[in-house]
């Protein structure tokens, strides 16, 4: 398992990486950042359209629900790369992204509440913190499997909970 230098970023191309490998992985970041304003606007239009739903059901019956929005995505291996186990299908890796959570009751939807999928620039200001968690903490700083991903695949649920009771 090779093993990406602890100071970040690098500033290019290690010795023990290949160019087009460390083009993989500037192209790899690009696409994170990319799939990060995704999930930020599609979660924005979501809260959205939940709240005016609420806003409605409020005016013709009792509303007691909680709400959960929550982004998942799956790494997918390219196609040119070979399956270490069958079983486990093209998924490399796999992130849950708890956007809004909330206990209790919901009177509508905050969404300054949510937390923010892009934070502020951190130590890794030249790669984005998705990738970031994806190496650092999905693959466990396994860049022969960060290296072997071609394909996202995204979801964003809105997971509605109601709650009746007497």
């Amino acid at each position: 398992m090779q093993e990406m230098p602890d100071k970040w970023p690098p500033p290019g191309p290690s010795t023990d990486m290949s160019e087009q490998d460390y083009r993989r992985l500037r192209m790899l970041n690009e696409h994170l950042q990319q799939a990060e304003q995704w999930i930020d606007r599609r979660s924005r239009k979501m809260l959205t359209a939940y709240g005016l739903a609420a806003a409605q059901s409020r005016h013709t019956e009792h509303l007691e629900e909680d709400v959960a929005l929550v982004g998942t995505i799956l790494f997918l291996r390219r196609d040119d790369q070979p399956r270490l186990r069958p079983e486990k299908h093209n998924v490399v890796a796999r992130i849950d992204i708890p956007i809004l959570s909330t206990a209790g009751r919901v009177d509508e939807p905050r969404v300054a509440n949510a937390r923010i999928v892009c934070p502020p620039a951190n130590d890794h200001a030249n790669w984005c913190s998705l990738f970031v968690n994806l190496y650092e903490q999905a693959l466990q700083r396994n860049l022969t499997e960060l290296l072997s991903i071609g394909a996202l695949s995204i979801d964003v649920a809105l997971i509605q909970q109601h709650v009746r009771s007497w």
